[in-house]
């Protein structure tokens, strides 16, 4: 009797084909049970002292806020708000400017095109102000001839760090140290008023500049601006609610993508920090918050002298100024729509 022996090696197209099958059932349930489940490429930043990112493939599920309504339109409302001036009282007050002493403050790295719409913006503005007011710019880590093109221009006090970056490997540290090193050299001068900037943001004009002296000064420490279109500054903000953006959202958007959740990245940046992003309407007025900053901030100089920038976790290093400025002055900070920078 002949017996038919067995292959030595199974059908390997028979294994495939079932292979390929299984593999058909596992994505159809996927996509039949979480119509919302999709493969994604995705990028993950993790958070442990330093910055470390992964790459990794797999399943990943959408973020959805609670409420997608910008943090202006959902904040409880605001009571006592300052004072708006009349318009002859307003006429008084910017003549009374010229009495005043404004010190501009800036970091600077690789502006060296930015720097002629900067001088023509903070000129028109000191003018406005006694003729001992000033410009102090400190430049660091520029590859442009940023330090060069500054010294061209008289009115600006210009300090070169050279290469910061080599001590302070976060730019939130950088600008934290810029920033306080500025106010230690201007600690001497006769100041009323300190306008903080960005130096490559920075292009308001002078009724825009002006419309922060349209509410009493007695009622306000603190005026930061906002822009033309949407706006951008979300990692700077802290609002006066107990639940609404009084959190570093980038922290928060780091915790989220390293849930068990699994949640994808770009859903989680657009639902923490992107629904915020949306221009405020200048008709909606004064916005009092715990920290803000959007390009520019002008501050009253008293409420400076006893506070430090700090970017260190890494944070924004205005945070710690303006929670500063809350509890050492009981400062009050706002946001002014129609202060805009660009």
């Amino acid at each position: 009797m002949l017996i038919r022996r067995q292959p030595k090696y199974p059908n390997k197209y028979k294994y495939a084909s079932i292979l390929v099958l299984v593999m058909c059932f596992i994505v159809s349930t996927i996509y039949t049970t979480q119509a919302y489940l999709y493969i994604n490429p995705g990028i993950k930043i993790l958070k442990s002292g330093f910055h470390f990112v992964t790459f990794s493939i797999g399943i990943c599920r959408p973020y959805v806020a609670p409420d997608n309504r910008p943090f202006y339109e959902r904040d409880y409302p605001q009571e006592n708000l300052p004072r708006r001036l009349s318009n002859s009282s307003y006429e008084n007050v910017v003549r009374q400017l010229h009495s005043f002493r404004l010190v501009i403050l800036s970091c600077a790295r690789n502006v060296a095109s930015h720097v002629d719409r900067f001088r023509s913006r903070t000129e028109a503005i000191l003018d406005l102000f006694h003729p001992s007011s000033s410009v102090h710019v400190l430049e660091s880590d520029s590859s442009d001839g940023t330090a060069e093109t500054l010294r061209r221009w008289s009115r600006v006090q210009v300090y070169s760090y050279g290469r910061l970056a080599r001590k302070y490997h976060e730019r939130t540290e950088r600008l934290a140290y810029c920033r306080n090193t500025l106010f230690e050299k201007v600690y001497n001068l006769t100041v009323d008023y300190f306008l903080i900037v960005d130096f490559d943001r920075f292009s308001t004009t002078v009724a825009s500049f002006l419309t922060n002296f349209q509410y009493d000064t007695d009622d306000w420490s603190v005026m930061t601006a906002s822009t033309a279109d949407a706006y951008y500054d979300i990692w700077a903000l802290r609002t006066l609610s107990d639940t609404i953006v009084n959190y570093d959202v980038w922290h928060r958007v780091w915790d989220l993508e390293v849930s068990p959740n699994n949640y994808c990245r770009q859903s989680v940046t657009e639902q923490i920090i992107g629904i915020h992003n949306k221009r405020i309407p200048i008709e909606r007025g004064l916005i009092e918050v715990r920290s803000a900053f959007g390009g520019a901030g002008l501050y009253k100089a008293n409420v400076t002298r006893k506070c430090q920038y700090n970017g260190k976790g890494p944070t924004c290093e205005h945070v710690p100024f303006h929670l500063c400025i809350r509890k050492t002055y009981q400062g009050r900070i706002f946001i002014n729509p129609a202060f805009l920078v660009s």
